[in-house]
């Protein structure tokens, strides 16, 4: 549950994250019998627990100028009977005569009630036959990383302290994008004073010591940035429509803002959510964005943590987008920005336009320097600790990884500090980074029709041509997908001289790109979160995550794109799209874990054509599109069997398998080589559904790549064919005008997350983009009977990944 924890003792906790104030904590103003009525508070409910503790510490002598109180929370926050929400507060935020707001809220406290096991923190091993203690548990962790994504995305928080009380027992949390840095349990009726520093000190310290972002400033109503944002949402009958259309005369070719840019821009500005005013750095100087409501979020707590606004420039007063993520911090890692500098300054085309970008004011996180710490200890002796730095000597009583069944547990009076690692992984080190792109893109989804599709998926294919073979960039990007490919319209002037406003494609997120020729092999930190999108991933790559990308990985990857928004959005003969797009899409656990890549393995490896499935069937559209799909899955097929027999010619020999021993009683099985392979096929008319021989069809099977095949696969090596067949079909006309299926009609939702998409009730919606490949998905039964084309011997372990070196 707490796989990127590491355990600090209180006191080292305090050293290093809680200074003292000033004015100094006296443990003389508390004494036991305020804590008195909570000696039973195991067999109390969180709520009697809230009211409890809030009338304990509810005294100036212990919070001066802060107040412990429930408050308003956020319109759609997830409520449960065994857990209650409370926080500190500033006094004058608390003394209103309502509930203060969520969105004021400093150190979140949770208080539940006790359970045996339900600390998520707690790695001791418990029965459980029946499952409660791990349902109780996810429950508890479940809200409380809840909390603090929301707390992220509203408050902009470079960490977050979170107050946890469970029972009779408390634990302070310090949070980052890498990870979380806990106490631990502590029973504060045994031990009021440590509970009663804890709340002195966090009541004591400043914004950017409890973790707020300095970069970001909060816009309140009555301030004249308040003001500025309420007048840009406003409807401007200047703006361009962004139909794709036959420019009028009087029509501006050169539109600067676009009606659905301040319509994003006027959804933004919920009345239940903060605004701000965020700094960029560029060079000498620093630019100001005004921002609202991210309209792009990315699930999770921990990681990149990326957050898309439609942001107002306060320079030049048009919309850009503005992008706020927590960037993986190494040698090798460049910034998106200067990828992207360089392809502007190239000229390459299809690709978004930097205006600014810069990390943020040095910020990063620090849990995995601690976590480093641990693990450079774990074999030391207890050397003194002297220091509050994560380098400092500190001991470390034991390795808490997921495995073990019971961690040392420290003793609540210990003099010596204790440093606990709960991950074997190396936790990732992020950077606060932002970044503005010029274009207000709208998603892929917004397409229109299946020309459409294809017209805009070739401009991003357009764009990682120039991008891998300009001899200036010479790089590729890494992470194809459906939300990397954006719509933006512009101007184009016909061959009859018109001016027209037509949908083009935009490939934007840049920043795993790496060179054509990088043969880097991630090491284990790399590849305990993947690159990519796994949904769009090759199978190559799903089965072989340490071999470098190749053009033809990434061609495949604009293949699945090509798929996955067909099946959803385009009408086919497949009967239920929904569990199509599972099975396609989702059904894959990660490496080494002897799954299958699901039917999106069995369609690249396997069939002859993309199936249905259930019946098994040609799955067709009626359309062109038929024609892209069916002529590029042939060359991804082809590549791999060629891949398959290339490594049994270069691999190692396959072993050498002996004759069994002759069976006396004449009736045993017959030799391995000449074994007859028996197939039930109630499809077969010449057999009426009776057992039939198909060991012909082994025998005459060859499955090595012809001549013909090995020219076909070449084709997806590089860009050219896919970019000229699909440039073809897209001008063909015979593609109908109303493929798509009405907006009203029920659609499968997008694919989601190896690690679980975010709760969409406490965010705005979110993209399915995740690049961690984590925690088995669950497993979708492959066809019990499989069709004529994996009858065949040669055909049943392609089924499975195929690996290779």
């Amino acid at each position: 549950m707490a796989h990127s924890t590491v355990v600090l003792d209180c006191d080292e906790f305090a050293r290093a994250f809680l200074p003292q104030s000033v004015t100094m904590y006296n443990p003389a103003n508390s004494s036991r019998h305020q804590f008195s009525p909570l000696e039973h508070a195991d067999a109390s409910s969180g709520r009697e627990i809230s009211e409890l503790v809030i009338q304990a510490f509810n005294d100036d002598r212990l919070a001066a100028g802060s107040k412990i109180s429930y408050f308003r929370p956020y319109l759609a926050a997830v409520s449960s009977t065994s857990i209650t929400n409370a926080a500190i507060f500033d006094a004058e935020h608390a003394l209103t005569r309502t509930q203060p707001s969520w969105v004021e809220q400093r150190v979140p406290i949770l208080f539940c009630r006790h359970f045996v096991g339900s600390d998520p923190f707690d790695t001791a091993s418990y029965d459980d036959e029946c499952g409660e203690i791990k349902m109780e548990r996810s429950k508890v962790f479940d809200h409380l990383n809840a909390v603090v994504e929301l707390l992220f995305a509203a408050q902009h928080r470079v960490f977050l302290f979170f107050l946890v009380v469970i029972g009779r027992r408390f634990r302070l949390l310090r949070w980052d994008r890498a990870g979380i840095i806990t106490t631990p349990s502590i029973d504060y009726y045994e031990q009021p004073d440590v509970l009663c520093d804890c709340i002195w000190r966090l009541s004591h310290l400043d914004d950017v010591a409890l973790g707020f972002d300095p970069s970001a400033t909060r816009v309140l109503p009555g301030n004249v940035d308040y003001v500025t944002m309420d007048f840009a949402a406003l409807q401007n009958p200047n703006d361009a429509d962004h139909a794709e259309r036959a420019l009028r005369d009087d029509e501006s070719t050169d539109p600067t803002t676009f009606e659905y840019a301040r319509t994003l821009f006027r959804n933004s500005l919920a009345s239940d959510w903060p605004r701000f005013k965020v700094q960029i750095p560029s060079r000498t100087t620093y630019h100001n964005f005004l921002i609202g409501r991210p309209t792009f979020h990315a699930s999770g707590v921990f990681g990149r943590g990326t957050r898309g606004y439609v942001a107002l420039d306060c320079n030049t007063g048009r919309f850009v987008w503005l992008k706020d993520a927590w960037r993986t911090s190494h040698i090798l890692s460049g910034t998106e920005g200067d990828i992207l500098q360089k392809l502007n300054d190239t000229g390459i085309q299809n690709i978004p336009t930097l205006l600014c970008h810069g990390d943020v004011h040095d910020q990063h996180t620090v849990t995995g320097e601690w976590w480093e710490c641990a693990q450079s200890l774990s074999s030391l002796p207890s050397p003194p600790c002297t220091s509050s730095s994560p380098p400092s000597s500190c001991t470390l009583t034991g390795s808490t990884s997921p495995s073990s069944r019971k961690r040392k547990r420290v003793d609540d009076g210990a003099d010596e500090p204790t440093l606990h690692s709960q991950c074997d992984i190396p936790l990732r080190q992020h950077k606060h980074y932002r970044i503005v792109i010029a274009e207000v893109a709208l998603p892929l989804d917004h397409f229109r029709n299946g020309k459409q599709l294809a017209s805009i998926v070739l401009d991003a294919m357009e764009a990682h041509y120039q991008a891998a073979t300009n001899p200036t960039t010479l790089i590729l990007h890494r992470d194809i997908s459906g939300g990397n490919i954006l719509i933006y319209p512009r101007v184009e002037r016909n061959k009859d001289g018109v001016h027209t406003m037509v949908w083009g494609g935009i490939l934007s997120d840049w920043e795993l790109s790496k060179p054509v020729d990088d043969e880097y092999t991630p090491s284990k930190a790399t590849q305990a979160e993947q690159v990519g999108t796994y949904q769009f991933m090759s199978v190559n790559l799903l089965s072989h995550p340490s071999k470098p990308v190749k053009i033809s990985d990434e061609l495949e990857s604009f293949f699945h794109v090509l798929v996955y928004y067909s099946i959803r959005y385009l009408r086919s003969n497949c009967a239920h799209p929904m569990s199509y797009i599972d099975n396609y899409f989702n059904n894959y656990a990660g490496p080494g874990r002897l799954h299958t890549c699901g039917w999106k393995s069995l369609a690249i490896e396997v069939d002859e054509w993309l199936s249905t499935r259930f019946p098994h069937r040609p799955l067709l559209f009626q359309s062109p599109m038929d024609d892209i799909l069916g002529s590029l899955l042939s060359c991804f097929q082809v590549h791999y069997k060629v891949m398959k027999d290339d490594f049994a010619k270069t691999g190692p020999p396959l072993p050498e398998f002996e004759q069994p021993p002759p069976d006396p009683s004449g009736k045993g099985l017959a030799p391995i080589a000449v074994r007859k392979i028996i197939f039930f096929d109630e499809d077969d008319d010449d057999n009426d559904g009776h057992i039939s021989d198909d060991s012909s069809d082994v025998d005459d099977d060859d499955d090595t790549p012809t001549p013909e095949e090995r020219d076909r696969a070449r084709q997806i090596l590089d860009h050219t064919f896919v970019l000229d067949h699909v440039a073809t079909i897209a001008r063909s006309l015979d593609w109908p005008e109303d493929d798509r299926i009405p907006s009203s009609t029920a659609r499968p939702s997008p694919p989601r997350t190896a690690a679980g998409d975010s709760d969409a009730s406490l965010l705005p919606p979110s993209s399915h983009k995740r690049r961690r490949i984590a925690g088995p998905e669950p497993i979708v039964s492959l066809p019990a009977r499989l069709h004529r084309s994996t009858r065949r011997t040669r055909m049943q372990p392609r089924t499975m990944p195929i690996r290779m070196r």
